[in-house]
């Protein structure tokens, strides 16, 4: 198959930390001919067929030649120096849907500084490995390069691949690279160009060898993207959606000290280290409210963030509920709040059955209130209204929304 683009006009290409509801929501892009859900997808996002039935013989070039995956541990570096980390967010970080890959949070040039600059790291092979594709992007204003931000895809063997994005500059034999393939510029309404190019590559590395730097003032972080092909597949309820449907957790192959310290990191926010594993991408449970939603078809929204919504659990403690909203009901937010599992105020989203019932979920600090129908296994009714669960509840103008 081919993939679209990791980091697919991220005014791009940087990590955006919002600071939503007093949570931490991540805006960054999309991967290189895959598109993946989540992330502001400014580029024209455009309906892909399910990965769900792909074996690695179907992925061709340089990865299928590779040998085939052992039992043990694949990555044995970490692909930025553990004391210039500040945290890992895992799988699942709400962008709006859960994303299915992991972001390598830079430490700040102050310790005692969250709004210190981020350092300029260096970036390391995770183990050893094969780069078979790079991508630039350029970003032009008035006709100057104002930011140039890289990706890249490698496979440590045939049925593993790896993905690194927001990287700030390639070194080495990959900073040789001449890019030949290169899409038309184009706008995401910022009043700036993008230009988008991709290189097909064979070119092994060493674990630990450095293959480029990160961080600065372009970038607060590096996504870590991973696939397995030999992962049963997730369920999901509409595979016609955008889902990377081999997404892993890039830190199962790591073993060993290196694996506990990385696993150690993983947290949700500055200074803190929260997270109680590696996340989870795929949380459609059929039947129930549970899982993504979308303001129309496959083919209406893959692309675009404003028409998804997600009725999951927090990637970093899954006993927390949270409403994730592109927009479309409100504007692009988070909200999260503690199931009850009676009555129907902040009703368990896994516990809500189609029917008559109107649910209404309020969450701390956030205006207003959100009703919630499920109308069919498929279908939803959901507006946002002022007030509080407290009052009358019914719709004045809802949206709907299916799987």
């Amino acid at each position: 198959m081919t993939r679209r683009r990791f980091a697919a006009a991220a005014g791009a290409g940087v990590l955006l930390v919002l600071v939503v509801g007093g949570g931490l929501v991540l805006a960054s892009r999309d991967k290189p001919n895959r598109p993946f859900t989540a992330i502001d997808h400014t580029s024209p996002g455009l309906p892909s067929p399910s990965v769900g039935t792909q074996t690695w013989k179907d992925l061709g070039g340089v990865q299928a030649t590779l040998p085939s995956c052992s039992s043990g541990a694949l990555y044995s570096a970490s692909p930025i120096a553990l004391d210039q980390l500040d945290y890992i967010l895992p799988l699942g970080t709400f962008t709006p849907l859960p994303s299915d890959h992991m972001y390598f949070l830079i430490a700040h040039e102050s310790a005692t500084a969250p709004n210190s600059p981020t350092q300029t790291v260096n970036v390391f092979a995770p183990g050893n490995i094969t780069v078979f594709q790079v991508g630039r992007q350029v970003k032009t204003t008035n006709g100057e390069i104002v930011k140039t931000d890289y990706y890249m895809y490698f496979a440590p063997c045939r049925e593993v691949r790896g993905g690194f994005a927001h990287m700030t500059s390639l070194t080495g034999r990959l900073a040789a690279i001449t890019f030949d393939n290169c899409d038309q510029p184009y706008s995401i309404g910022d009043g700036s160009l993008y230009v988008h190019c991709t290189a097909n590559v064979n070119i092994p590395v060493p674990a630990g060898e450095q293959i480029g730097t990160a961080g600065g003032a372009m970038s607060f972080g590096l996504d870590f993207d991973s696939d397995d092909w030999r992962l049963p597949t997730p369920y999901v309820a509409n595979p016609q959606h955008q889902y990377d449907l081999r997404a892993s957790c890039a830190l199962d192959y790591y073993q060993g000290d290196l694996a506990q310290s990385l696993r150690g990191v993983l947290g949700h926010g500055y200074g803190t280290h929260l997270a109680q594993g590696c996340g989870t991408v795929f949380q459609d449970k059929a039947g129930t409210l549970q899982g993504n939603w979308f303001n129309g078809t496959a083919a209406q929204t893959n692309g675009n963030i404003a028409k998804m919504l997600a009725l999951a659990h927090e990637n970093y403690d899954p006993r927390i509920g949270a409403i994730s909203i592109g927009g479309t009901i409100a504007p692009r937010t988070e909200w999260r709040f503690d199931p009850t599992h009676a009555g129907t105020v902040n009703r368990e989203f896994s516990e809500v059955t189609p029917g008559d019932s109107i649910y209404c979920y309020q969450s701390a600090g956030m205006p207003g209130r959100i009703l919630i129908q499920l109308v069919t296994d498929t279908t939803i009714t959901i507006e946002h209204q002022a007030g509080s669960c407290s009052g009358t509840v019914a719709f004045v103008n809802p949206f709907a929304y299916q799987r």
